[in-house]
């Protein structure tokens, strides 16, 4: 029986560390990856400021064995993913949930209104304050955008691949 050091190459010469096309399909991979999160968030509406989506990227790293993908994006994915429960301490956060929703209001140019005695800064604090307390007291929902992506199909997708082209390169 033939083994894989009798056709072509010899395994042992196999070096994933120093290839190219692993890690050219791990960067595709990583793209396909990435344009379904944006699809998800687009989906279930989760486009608020539209950061999220628009600061996703990967980044392919060498290690001793082959590649590392990583995806990067901003922290708050995780309350987008999975929710946050009701707050029930005051856990110091830098920038706090009422300064980010501040931005939020201005960024996006909501309309506030206003009394006579009250700045616009008066009214998105105002406003930002009533949003953050509604948050801490009841949450905010699941809207999962990364594990319906990241599945067991998409993983054998990206193992097909590596394996089709290690046995092509092994075979030529």
């Amino acid at each position: 029986m033939a083994t894989l050091d009798d056709i072509g190459k010899k395994f042992s010469d196999f070096n994933p560390a120093g290839d190219k096309g692993i890690q050219g399909i791990l960067q595709n991979w990583g793209n396909e990856l990435i344009a379904k999160f944006r699809a998800n968030l687009q989906k279930n509406k989760s486009l608020a400021s539209r950061r999220l989506y628009s600061e996703i990227e990967s980044d392919i790293l060498p290690t001793k064995t082959g590649f590392s993908l990583q995806i990067k994006m901003l922290d708050y994915y995780k309350w987008v993913e999975d929710g946050r429960p009701p707050t029930k301490t005051n856990t110091p956060s830098n920038p706090t949930l009422q300064k980010s929703i501040e931005q939020w209001i201005i960024n996006k140019g909501i309309q506030t209104r206003t009394s006579k005695n009250q700045s616009r800064a008066e009214s998105v604090k105002s406003l930002a304050y009533v949003i953050a307390r509604k948050i801490h007291r009841k949450g905010t929902k699941a809207r999962p955008f990364i594990s319906p992506a990241l599945n067991d199909k998409m993983l054998q997708t990206l193992s097909d691949r590596v394996g089709k082209y290690i046995a092509d390169s092994l075979a030529s």
